[in-house]
């Protein structure tokens, strides 16, 4: 039997145990995220298609009001012309038989016209066995004898043989102008009308079906032909809404899926129409979108898995190489070649963080001790160190660089009557003045005690001057905590104007601000 090694049994152990881990992970969110995708594309295409039910039922019955209206305007229209030639004839009932005769020839709308005086009788009618010299008794019919100047349409009610109706009516006239009834033509709302034969073709898909209801929501149509003439409210499956409302709603529990209702108005007659689609019915086709958008899917669900099964096979190599690097961290190679390790897992990734991090630790620790180095403690700009830098650096980049010296006037006294720490502060104060002038390219070194330099890239003779005017204005009229005011004074000086190089033009500053200060200080003095 030959020899295992641990070593080598745990490393293979190890590996295999990771990569199952990996491929469980993996295949595990790449199930949930197409679950999560199935779930969503199937709630958004439920949406979609109830919103879209929702548009196309109310629209139908927007549709549906409009040719009801459109119905009983064109008949109004009939009953308005029949009404000026009644008054014409004075109310003869001979006369007015022929009219009606007339009217019957050019509409159909109605199943009977008739002609009713201020009593309510029935004066004359077409055809004449249905209603001559009979008295309105329906309190529907009676209340069209108040509409004495418009067409009116009265809501359902019951007529001869106990059928249901409703009456169009437009007000007549005697020769005098005095009111003397109305001429009306009759509507049955059952089987056989001109409207039902008008409404029934409006059907538009099986399953959805529309009512319409009058001012007192009693049912002027619908499809079953037993409810016509019940009130609405007595329906199980009907919404509490306006006859002359206008909207759409959701309604639950009257079927298992519920319903979409949408309702409109019917202006002429102050009905409305209500038109109920079952939710089924608009949802009918989502399992079909359901299973197109997982056929869609599978090609990236087949791709996804291939890819897991080829990376689990790359999962150890990111941590074979960052364990060679952790191995051999005296070879300064490593530092450039980590960045170019890939982490395939959260392990690998914290591993080669970690090296990363202290490699950069050992670099930051590197820089700040040469900016320590560099910088001045007091002012935090740049000590003389880090001035010669900047020199070297600006020899190199720069055409022209102006310098500008600066000196505190009188500052020994300063320190002389409120003492060092007051005096620290002063120049901390003053150094953040320069810094508020100077630009982000500009360098401003301080060279010892109160004597500060500034070094502009770029800049002329006479840009310069202006600068150290500037300057020189704003902390002339700054106050300062606890010794009020000070002064300065300044030497302005350009390479290659004033020197070889620009040391030498810094030389000449510094003499230009030894004479700004022999002649008086708080002043600029140009070499």
């Amino acid at each position: 039997m030959a020899n295992i090694n641990p070593t080598e049994a745990s490393k293979s152990f190890f590996r295999i145990d990771l990569r199952c881990l990996i491929l469980c992970l993996c295949l595990f969110f790449v199930f949930l995220a197409l679950a999560n995708s199935l779930h969503a594309a199937y709630k958004v295409q439920h949406g979609l298609l109830l919103r879209h039910s929702f548009d196309t039922n109310r629209a139908y019955a927007e549709k549906l009001a409009h040719a009801t209206n459109s119905f009983f305007e064109s008949s109004a229209q009939a009953l308005q012309a029949a009404a000026l030639d009644i008054t014409e004839t004075r109310l003869d009932p001979a006369a007015i038989q022929n009219e009606f005769d007339q009217l019957a020839s050019i509409t159909d709308a109605f199943d009977a016209i008739i002609a009713v005086d201020i009593s309510g009788k029935i004066i004359a009618a077409k055809p004449r066995s249905a209603f001559l010299n009979a008295f309105l008794e329906a309190p529907q019919a009676r209340e069209l004898l108040n509409a004495k100047e418009a067409t009116a349409i009265s809501g359902a009610f019951k007529g001869p043989g106990d059928r249901w109706m409703s009456i169009v009516a437009h007000p007549v006239f005697s020769s005098d102008g005095g009111y003397a009834g109305f001429v009306g033509g009759t509507v049955l709302l059952q089987s056989g009308s001109a409207l039902q034969s008008a409404l029934t073709k409006l059907h538009y898909q099986e399953g959805a079906y529309f009512y319409i209801v009058d001012a007192e929501r009693r049912i002027v149509y619908h499809p079953t032909q037993g409810l016509i003439g019940s009130r609405s409210e007595d329906m199980e499956s009907a919404p509490a809404v306006p006859p002359g409302g206008r909207g759409t709603q959701y309604m639950s529990g009257v079927e298992s899926d519920g319903q979409l209702i949408s309702y409109a108005p019917i202006p002429f007659a102050d009905w409305g129409v209500v038109a109920q689609r079952p939710v089924k019915l608009a949802l009918s086709n989502i399992d079909e979108l359901f299973w197109r958008t997982f056929y869609y899917s599978l090609p990236i669900f087949i791709i996804s898995l291939l890819a897991i099964g080829w990376l689990s096979r790359l999962i150890a190599n990111p941590l074979r190489q960052l364990a060679d690097v952790a191995a051999n961290l005296d070879n300064r190679a490593n530092f450039s070649r980590i960045r170019f390790i890939k982490g395939w897992y959260l392990e690998a990734a914290m591993i080669r963080e970690g090296l990363m991090q202290s490699f950069s630790a050992i670099g930051n620790r590197m820089r700040k001790l040469h900016r320590e180095g560099t910088t001045d403690p007091l002012t935090g700009v740049v000590n003389r160190r880090g001035l010669e830098t900047a020199i070297e650096e600006l020899m190199e980049t720069a055409r022209n660089v102006a310098v500008v010296m600066i000196d505190v006037d009188h500052f020994k006294a300063v320190n002389d009557k409120f003492g060092h720490a007051v005096g620290d502060q002063v120049l901390k104060a003053i150094t953040v003045l320069i810094m508020a002038e100077v630009r982000s390219e500009d360098v401003v070194a301080r060279m010892g005690g109160d004597e500060f330099v500034a070094l502009l890239p770029d800049t002329g003779l006479e840009s310069a001057r202006h600068f150290a005017e500037r300057l020189r204005s704003t902390i002339e009229q700054t106050r300062f905590d606890i010794i009020g005011n000070v002064t300065i004074s300044l030497g302005v000086a350009c390479y290659p104007a004033h020197g070889d190089d620009l040391r030498g033009a810094l030389a000449r500053a510094d003499a230009a601000l030894y004479r700004a200060k022999a002649v008086g200080r708080n002043r600029v003095h140009l070499a």
